[in-house]
C-alpha cells in the first residue's frame, strides 16, 4: 500500500500555495484561521455541517478518498458545491482511478491521485461513462436517461 500523508499544503487553481489545517484546528480557532487564508483538508468522518456558515472564509477544502469503500467524502463534496454553494475548489487527495468519476459527478473540482498511479492515463477514468442516471454538473455529452 502507498505511504499516505496527508499534505500541509497545496497549490491551488492560481497557483498559489494554501496552507491546510484539519478540521478540528478550524473548529477550534477559525476566527484567526479566517483571517489567514488557509484551506481545509477533511477526513470523512469531520462533520462538514460545523463548517458551513464559514464557507465564505475559506481558501479550499481537500477531501480525503484514501479508503476506497468509504463514500463519505462524496456525500462533502455534494452538500459543499451542491446544497451550500461552496465558491473555492474542493480537491480530492488520496483518490484512487476508479473513482474519479464519481468524485468530479460530486462537486470536486480537482484530484490528486495516490502516487501509485504515476504514469496511468487517467483520462478514461475522469470521463469514462457515456449514460447517466441522475442530474449532475458533469452530464454535457452523455446520453441523459432519467
Amino acid at each position: 500500500m502507498d505511504d499516505i500523508k496527508n499534505p500541509t499544503s497545496l497549490i491551488n487553481k492560481d497557483y498559489e500555495t494554501i496552507n491546510l489545517v484539519t478540521f478540528e484546528e478550524w473548529i477550534e480557532d477559525n476566527g484567526e484561521l479566517s483571517r489567514l487564508g488557509v484551506g481545509i483538508i477533511l477526513e470523512p468522518s469531520d462533520d462538514v455541517s460545523l463548517i458551513k456558515d464559514s464557507l465564505d472564509s475559506i481558501e479550499l477544502i481537500a477531501l480525503d478518498f484514501r479508503n476506497f469503500d468509504d463514500g463519505r467524502s462524496y456525500s462533502q463534496a455534494y452538500l459543499l458545491s451542491k446544497r451550500w454553494h461552496f465558491r473555492g475548489e474542493i480537491i480530492g487527495i488520496n483518490a484512487h482511478l476508479d473513482q474519479l468519476q464519481f468524485m468530479i459527478r460530486s462537486g470536486i473540482t480537482r484530484y490528486q491521485l495516490l502516487e501509485s498511479y504515476s504514469g496511468f492515463n487517467e483520462e478514461d477514468y475522469a470521463n469514462g461513462f457515456s449514460i447517466c442516471y441522475q442530474a449532475a454538473a458533469n452530464n454535457h455529452g452523455l446520453n441523459l436517461k432519467y
